[in-house]
């Protein structure tokens, strides 16, 4: 198979399963009303009375800062609270990936919730300790990250103008999305082999591993083009964004509904790159 297989595959999987973008989409909007009714309320009681000119002089994040260290007690209640959802929404986001790994390698074309449930409570503790071992290769990725960036930092520090930090800090983002484009690919194929060959973990990550010593550069090519086009289209999505106003009712529900529509399509995207993948890793495993 060539590059074009690969990519029509992934794209077909993925279509004929529009279904599950359809389900996380419907369950991110949920879980981000209930996160966001707690924190809004939280902020209304402690900082209700508080003023913010209309044009801050300092960025949003100096202010929110300032508001934190002139605030001391609402900071206790936020971070508690931060610290909750974010306890509440790992497991579910495991759950949410389990099943969407689960019924879009699945032969079948049928595609219905209670399938997609039954999925994710079926590789859901897999899933879950699939991310446990992945924390070493989390320490070696940051590990990696410092020391290639390392030049560019001293480089940087020594500057007597702005254009090396800028440039400085745009190589670190780059290498930063290489990086983890990398490690990222070594989990999307461990869970591929744990759905579709019903393997443990660690041989699951034994398999990956392998298989990547053999292929890495291959698939990371096909994963890095497909991430060329996302962020080719994401960056046609924001300049058509910024041609409506948010400061009327009007510019604001179409913003909203174009923001929508964007994480419909980011969440498409997810399933054309395990489609794509799995359809390497399948042709390639019958090959050897």
């Amino acid at each position: 198979m060539n590059l074009s297989n690969y990519l029509e595959a992934g794209f077909r999987r993925a279509i004929k399963k529009f279904k599950l973008a359809v389900y996380l989409w419907v369950a991110i909007f949920i879980l981000a009303l209930v996160a966001i009714t707690p924190v809004s309320s939280l902020i209304r009681s402690q900082l209700g009375n508080l003023y913010l000119p209309e044009n801050p002089l300092l960025p949003f994040e100096l202010n929110l800062v300032e508001i934190f260290l002139a605030n001391q007690a609402f900071f206790g209640p936020y971070l508690a609270l931060l610290l909750t959802i974010i306890l509440v929404a790992v497991p579910i986001f495991i759950f949410l990936e389990a099943g969407l790994f689960g019924r879009l390698l699945e032969a079948e074309n049928r595609v219905n919730l209670n399938d997609f449930m039954a999925d994710g409570s079926r590789y859901f503790w897999k899933f879950f300790l699939s991310l446990v071992a992945f924390i070493p290769f989390l320490l070696i990725f940051f590990l990696l990250f410092r020391l290639l960036t390392a030049p560019l930092t001293f480089w940087s520090s020594r500057a007597s103008t702005e254009w090396p930090v800028i440039i400085a800090a745009n190589l670190k983002m780059i290498l930063l999305i290489l990086l983890w484009s990398a490690f990222k690919l070594l989990l999307d194929l461990v869970r591929i082999i744990i759905v579709t060959e019903n393997r443990k973990v660690i041989p699951a990550y034994a398999s990956s591993l392998g298989f990547l010593k053999r292929h890495f550069f291959t698939l990371w090519g096909i994963y890095l083009l497909l991430g060329l086009t996302v962020v080719g289209i994401s960056a046609v999505w924001l300049i058509i964004v910024r041609l409506f106003s948010s400061t009327h009712l009007p510019g604001v529900l179409i913003v909203f509904l174009l923001g929508q529509a964007y994480l419909l399509f980011r969440l498409l995207a997810t399933l054309i790159f395990i489609g794509v993948e799995y359809s390497y890793y399948s042709s390639r495993r019958i090959l050897e």
